[in-house]
């Protein structure tokens, strides 16, 4: 028995698939595979000077130095996010006609 070919669309369909499988396959393959470009700045590219500057080493001798005693009994903050309560309305708000002249000690609230 001989087997009815399948139709164009059907086939140009598939076809389509695999393409954009094959595709998208080798597009992710290659950002995986690509060197990133590295910049970096001439300044640090820089060679280093070796000489040592007796001035910076005079000033270490002049800064503040703590014990680790004294770096233990610092205080220290530590802030933590708050959650701010949503405003909610549980009471019924209610309109008042009188003036405030016509207002009676009887009216306010003690």
């Amino acid at each position: 028995m001989k087997r009815p070919p399948a139709p164009r669309l059907v086939t140009v369909a598939i076809f389509t698939t695999i393409t954009v499988i094959f595709w998208i396959f080798f597009s992710v393959y290659t950002v995986l595979i690509k060197t990133p470009d590295i910049k970096v700045p001439s300044e640090l590219l820089e060679p280093i000077d070796p000489t040592l500057d007796l001035e910076s080493l005079q000033d270490v001798s002049t800064k503040i130095h703590f014990e680790e005693s004294d770096v233990e009994s610092l205080p220290t903050i530590i802030l933590t996010p708050t959650l701010q309560p949503t405003p909610t309305s549980t009471t019924s708000a209610t309109i008042s006609t009188k003036r405030p002249a016509e207002t009676t000690p009887a009216d306010t609230e003690v």
